[in-house]
């Protein structure tokens, strides 16, 4: 099994199921509200580019989620930044909690499955400062939920799963988090090390590429995993 890091596009690399980085409407940027998607450059925004109007489609067809909130489940981001985007337009919709992931047909990709996985954002779980206090904004919700950083490494987890339960034995990975959810690049990769090490990747892969598209990314995965 191969474990590998590459440094570009991975909306051009070939594998089973490419992973990407998508909000939990699964809308992409149709719904540039906030400013972190107003220059139309992330991960999300490449796959769907190359991918074409199918795989758009095939996002806004899956079923409603229901926001329901409970001991161990925050189906929306709450931060500050998205509560405006998360009322409007196709943002409404719920189709893919945080920590979660879904795949649909990879259409225009040179892979046979695409896999929406959504991290959450990084407003309060940035470098542990998850507190959880009740009576801040909505700070009633964050202490029934899980953190933050145990709801990204989750959504690395249930990357991972998907890829396996689609027999996809080549997978290409962003560095879930470390784009417009602004985690940062040494917190993606020590949380993509840790669900991978939860994770029997050798046994459900033959291939795994960690596709980074930044300098910083690159910096920081690189050192996490030299150990590997």
């Amino acid at each position: 099994m191969r474990l590998r890091l590459i440094k570009g596009d991975i909306a051009k690399c070939r594998a089973n199921a490419i992973v990407t980085s998508a909000n939990d409407a699964l809308c992409g940027n149709d719904q540039p509200l906030c400013w972190r998607f107003t220059n139309q450059r992330n991960v999300d925004g490449a796959v769907r580019k190359v991918a074409g109007p199918g795989l758009r489609d095939a996002c806004l067809s899956l079923p409603e989620i229901k926001p329901v909130i409970h001991e161990n489940e925050e189906p929306r981001d709450i931060s500050r930044w998205a509560e405006t985007a998360k009322k409007r337009g196709l943002s409404r919709t719920l189709r893919c909690a945080p920590g979660r992931a879904v795949a649909t047909r990879a259409y225009g990709l040179d892979a046979d499955w695409c896999v929406h996985a959504v991290a959450p954002d990084s407003e309060f779980g940035y470098e542990g400062h998850y507190q959880g206090n009740i009576g801040i904004r909505g700070e009633d919700v964050r202490a029934r939920s899980v953190p933050p950083i145990a709801r990204l490494h989750a959504t690395y987890l249930n990357a991972f799963k998907v890829c396996s339960t689609k027999d996809a034995r080549t997978v290409a990975l962003p560095a879930l988090g470390a784009g417009v959810k602004a985690w940062r690049p040494r917190i993606a990769a020590a949380t993509a090390l840790g669900a991978l090490s939860e994770f029997d990747y050798s046994s459900n892969f033959d291939d795994l590429a960690v596709v980074l598209g930044s300098d910083a990314a690159w910096v920081q995965f690189s050192r996490a995993f030299e150990a590997v």
